[in-house]
């Protein structure tokens, strides 16, 4: 098995896009020249593992996400996903029907935006 460096970098660029972040920004909060993250970005170059995990917490992906031959985000476990159910059960007990609402209609947009997004190849 051999690591796809052009999937990993082409989930890179739709993450950092999705965050609203430059390459160059993206690349300054990595402490990376923009010309090196633009060349992981297009699979010509591979990552350490500290940078790999600086992609991770910054985009807010797992490893995993990232370093996986799919091209979807999926919870790595049935474990990992359970703990984050709960995890967001436990803060949206507390809300009120105006608030559930809000969520989620902030849910539905964001699948939308996500939609149409990958409609559009990026």
């Amino acid at each position: 098995m051999s690591i796809d460096l052009k999937l990993i970098g082409n989930k890179i660029r739709k993450e950092r896009i999705l965050l609203d972040l430059t390459l160059e920004e993206l690349a300054e909060i990595l402490d990376l020249s923009p010309s090196y993250m633009g060349l992981i970005e297009r699979g010509q170059r591979g990552v350490s593992i500290e940078t790999l995990y600086k992609l991770s917490t910054t985009l807010n992906v797992t490893t995993d996400y990232l370093l996986s031959p799919a091209d979807e985000k999926a919870c790595d476990t049935r474990l990992s996903c359970n703990v984050l159910y709960q995890k967001i059960l436990t803060h949206i007990k507390k809300y009120n029907t105006k608030e559930l609402k809000f969520l989620l209609e902030f849910i539905e947009l964001k699948n939308k935006h996500d939609s149409q997004f990958l409609k559009r190849g990026l």
